[in-house]
């Protein structure tokens, strides 16, 4: 792991109660080139057309401008090119799919890996979902063990739909705020980004 990762995830784990309030300066070139190294990069094309390999053929100079640009504070996301895949199960039915340009979805799995420092130490060991280095291959392994060896009695198999959209809690800024306050001038930022999601 990242050596300012670490850090993150070490302050997180002894200190349940710490708010993070900085942490744009973690998205360094070294953090990206070793994202760009993780991350699959067989994905689509998106707005802008550019593949993974021509990003590649550049790839210092890109990230050197990346950083820049989020450094002075000029980077905005592109739009997202959406596209419609059939449904599994039901392919006369088709489902939305957003494909981010390749340089958005290097810099969201960055962030993504720093917010994962801080709310890995949250989690519960019996939760799967979503989660780096876990799949469902080893939730279904831990629910065949339990129901084996721990005594239990039941299995109930739920799928909630739209759960935050029903339920009216505005889950995005308040359970990010749990561990993550941006303070002064970007805190309005923080929640406008929240609120926006741009498609094309």
């Amino acid at each position: 792991m990242n050596e300012g990762l670490e850090r993150i995830a070490q302050r997180a784990k002894t200190d349940p109660a710490c708010r993070f309030t900085a942490l744009a300066h973690h998205l360094t070139e070294d953090l990206l080139r070793d994202t760009w190294q993780r991350m699959n990069r067989k994905g689509a094309a998106g707005v802008d057309h550019a593949t993974a390999e021509e990003y590649a053929a550049n790839l210092d100079s890109n990230l050197k401008r990346l950083v820049e640009g989020m450094k002075r504070r000029y980077y905005r996301a592109p739009h997202v090119r959406r596209v419609y895949i059939p449904k599994a199960g039901n392919p006369s039915k088709l489902r939305p799919l957003g494909v981010p340009t390749v340089e958005d979805r290097l810099l969201q799995s960055a962030v993504s890996r720093i917010l994962s420092a801080i709310y890995e130490a949250d989690f519960l060991d019996c939760s799967y979902g979503f989660r780096p280095g876990r799949t469902a291959h080893q939730a279904l392994a831990a629910l065949r063990n339990e129901v084996t060896f721990g005594g239990a009695q039941y299995v109930y198999e739920a799928d909630i739909r739209s759960f935050f959209d029903l339920c009216g809690i505005p889950h995005k800024s308040n359970y990010a705020e749990l561990r993550i306050m941006p303070n002064g001038r970007r805190r309005a930022a923080w929640e406008a980004g929240f609120g926006s999601e741009r498609s094309a």
